[in-house]
């Protein structure tokens, strides 16, 4: 039988897979993007230890018939409060978790991105003022973490108008607190935000449909 493992993931999304099992889909500390099913519990009672970004500590143990792993113990790795709490972080949390589930693929442990993505979680749930623009960063962030960062000439032509390029440059250039101090309209940041999903589908070879981006847009609006 294999033995148990532990790493830390955060929640990306959920299957259902029958009246008492789920699939959760993750990225893990250890494996990259993994997803575990999980049995014996109903997909009411999950929801409130599986929401979208929650950092969790687990036990897993692999299975020699699926490439699922199985999900044993979990507990949460940090308490967040304020993003279950606000229906605009929720509502970022929603939207960050879905461009990941529908993004990225890397299978390969990755350190420094699920740091990264850790970062990202406490930024999001620390933040005390304004987070309008949070989504904007990260999705600007994200395409850096990935490799995708432009000089002074965005590729390829043709994504972004001289008034949105300008604008992904700018939040390149700035820190997290300045980013989150541009002053943007709610269409232009509608417009920005559009338009980074297809820069990163491009890049990513993939086509990132984030439905959650019209919710986003109205709590924000």
């Amino acid at each position: 039988m294999p033995s148990p493992e532990t790493s830390r993931i955060v929640v990306l999304h959920l299957t259902k897979y029958s009246d008492h099992a789920l699939i959760l889909h993750t990225v893990d500390s250890t494996s990259g993007r993994c997803s575990y099913m999980v049995r014996g519990i109903k997909r009411g009672n999950a929801v409130a230890a599986f929401h979208p970004l929650s950092l969790l500590d687990i036990v897993s143990v692999s299975s020699p018939k699926s490439s699922l792993g199985m999900l044993r113990e979990w507990e949460p790795a940090q308490t967040l409060r304020d993003i279950r709490g606000s229906r605009i972080k929720s509502s970022l949390a929603m939207f960050i978790s879905e461009v990941l589930y529908r993004s990225f693929t890397n299978e390969l442990s990755d350190p420094h991105f699920f740091d990264w993505l850790s970062r990202v979680i406490s930024l999001l749930e620390a933040e005390e003022g304004s987070v309008a623009n949070f989504h904007l960063w990260f999705l600007v962030s994200y395409a850096v973490q990935m490799g995708f960062m432009p000089d002074e000439t965005i590729e390829p032509a043709g994504i972004f108008e001289s008034g949105e390029a300008a604008l992904f440059l700018q939040i390149l250039r700035s820190s997290f607190a300045e980013t989150m101090a541009i002053p943007l309209s709610a269409e232009r940041r509608q417009a920005f935000s559009r338009k980074m999903l297809q820069y990163l589908s491009y890049h990513l070879g993939t086509t990132i449909d984030a439905r959650s981006l019209d919710v986003l847009h109205a709590v924000l609006a």
